[in-house]
């Protein structure tokens, strides 16, 4: 491993709520900015790939592998903020379907119409005759900021393209501001999975590509009064994003150039808004007060802030085995019986019934099998606290002669963006697979796919059920022809839920799911008040 992700946590005398410890030393603005955004970079990718330009950049700056990207994990929603210096719930960019004739929540304040106001336009208010230029691999990133503030607005095709022009336009104009995109790393997660050989293949594309642009920087008039940012809009999970875990929201944020600390770890959080106020300190530009984005000091020399709170210890979260599908979930269905494994560094403690783990939880030792439907879920434990993040993994036993109860109807459809009317119309395959999930017909989904599941759902108490898809994309599901959940809508992977009182009997359960393009993903979960949230099992449908 390239990078510790134990992060040092020294921290002087202070007071429980804060001390800050910064140096008087007065920051002279730098004349030029150049950030590099990679659509799709997650932290995993730099610390296993090869990526010699990135680790030497961090050697010689400051950075984080912890960065928080905003919710939802799409990109049109954090180039938005990272751009802006604002959130969501400031700028109105909650999804990718935002367009300036097509949106839910209005901007807070506006530098031309629904639009935020971002970087590009701060720079080209306060900086007589500033030259800024965005060069974007990803078309999408031009509808995002004032098109009147950028001097040189170019949206090359393919990666090569973007790192040619951005060269150029740096080598020749000794741009104020630049902004450069690339997108294939994000094309790589969606086509072959994150964490897949082709994704780190992709990886260490975009460091080959890095070394270009920095070299051009560096070889450039003004390579001795500039600050490189470099950074991405999210990570991902299997073949999406746009939920909420670690591997689809952090991000790594890398600050290198005049007045940077080198070699340095940041040890206190930074969010996506931060980037846009780190270049707004660096050039001297000031923010709107709608801003919440705030400069990341520490990677400079002369500021050493610090509070009672860096960034939490953690330890590699424990590996769960078997481990197979592409989102790199634990358990799966079994016949008869599974056998449970758990890897991992330290004291590693364990529950069987979906409950948190604490320090009194079982100790693993051995592999130990499992012979009914059960949650595992296990942490790294020291010195009696949870040390790491909680794995968790569905084990779903049935019957070695279960026969699938659940029928499937497939649809090739065109031009997706949500669940169409269905009607009588044919489909074009049919089959039965054991549970609603995409694994069992996943070598048959294509773009432009919708899949109708049907079967029935046995109740034996009556009781409040929750229910919840995950899809990537939209979905819904009915319980006795009532829609429980609407999950609907082209988006990355995400989940929503939904409940009804059942009696006990017998209830017809649907659930339609569609896939544009791009990753595809659906699981089905379940839960009451008194049973852990699981995938539906195969042994309560009939």
């Amino acid at each position: 491993m390239k990078f510790t992700k134990i992060l040092s946590m020294t921290i002087g005398i202070c007071s429980l709520w804060s001390c800050v410890s910064e140096k008087t030393q007065e920051f002279v603005p730098v004349k030029h900015v150049v950030v590099i955004g990679f659509d799709g970079l997650s932290p995993d990718g730099i610390e296993n790939a090869q990526t010699p330009n990135f680790d030497k950049i961090i050697s010689e700056g400051a950075s984080s592998m912890q960065a928080r990207s905003v919710l939802p994990s799409s990109s049109s929603t954090n180039w938005a903020s990272m751009i802006m210096a604002a959130g969501p719930e400031q700028h109105g960019i909650t999804s990718n379907n935002w367009e300036k004739n097509n949106f839910v929540m209005p901007t807070v304040v506006k530098s031309e119409d629904f639009l935020f106001p971002t970087i590009f336009n701060d720079i080209n208010k306060q900086i007589p005759n500033a030259e800024i230029g965005a060069i974007y691999d990803w078309g999408g990133f031009g509808r995002l900021f004032e098109k009147d503030a950028v001097d040189f607005d170019v949206n090359p095709k393919g990666e090569d393209e973007t790192a040619k022009t951005a060269i150029q336009y740096i080598s020749e104009k000794q741009p104020t501001f630049t902004f450069v995109h690339f997108d294939h790393v994000d094309h790589a997660g969606h086509e072959y999975g994150h964490g897949t050989a082709e994704y780190y293949k992709s990886v260490e594309k975009a460091d080959a590509l890095l070394g270009q642009v920095m070299e051009a920087i560096k070889s450039s008039p003004m390579a001795d009064d500039t600050v490189v940012v470099i950074s991405s809009d999210h990570g991902g999970l299997g073949n999406g994003h746009g939920g909420e875990t670690l591997q689809e929201m952090e991000i790594p944020f890398i600050v290198w150039g005049k007045s940077v600390k080198k070699g340095v770890t940041l040890e206190y959080p930074v969010y996506q808004y931060d980037n846009a106020a780190t270049v707004a300190f660096a050039l001297g530009v000031k923010l709107p007060m709608a801003c919440i984005g705030r400069p990341v000091k520490n990677a400079f020399v002369g500021f050493d802030e610090a509070d009672a709170y860096p960034i939490a210890k953690r330890f590699a979260a424990p590996v769960i085995l078997p481990n197979f599908d592409t989102y790199k979930r634990a358990g799966g269905m079994f016949k008869d019986d599974a056998e449970v494994v758990i890897n991992g560094s330290g004291e590693l403690r364990y529950t069987l019934d979906g409950s948190m783990p604490n320090a009194s939880s079982e100790l693993y030792k051995e592999p130990f099998k499992v012979t009914e439907n059960t949650v595992v879920k296990s942490a790294v434990f020291k010195e009696g606290a949870v040390a790491s993040t909680v794995t968790e993994a569905f084990f779903r036993i049935i019957p070695a002669n279960a026969k699938p109860t659940v029928s499937y109807d497939i649809f090739y459809m065109n031009d997706l963006t949500s669940i169409p009317f269905l009607g009588n119309q044919k489909a074009n395959e049919t089959g039965l697979c054991f549970e609603i999930t995409s694994d069992e017909i996943e070598a048959k989904i294509k773009e432009n796919t919708v899949v109708r599941f049907s079967t029935q759902i046995v109740v034996e108490t009556e009781d409040e059920y929750s229910f919840y898809t995950r899809s990537d994309d939209g979905s819904y599901l009915k319980v006795n022809n009532e829609m429980v959940v609407d999950n609907d809508g082209d988006h990355g992977v995400k989940e929503k839920g939904g409940k009804i009182t059942l009696k006990p009997g017998v209830y017809p359960l649907e659930v339609v799911w569609f896939n544009g393009g791009g990753g595809s993903w659906l699981d089905v979960s379940y839960q009451t008040k008194t049973m852990t949230k699981q995938i539906i099992p195969a042994t309560i449908l009939k």
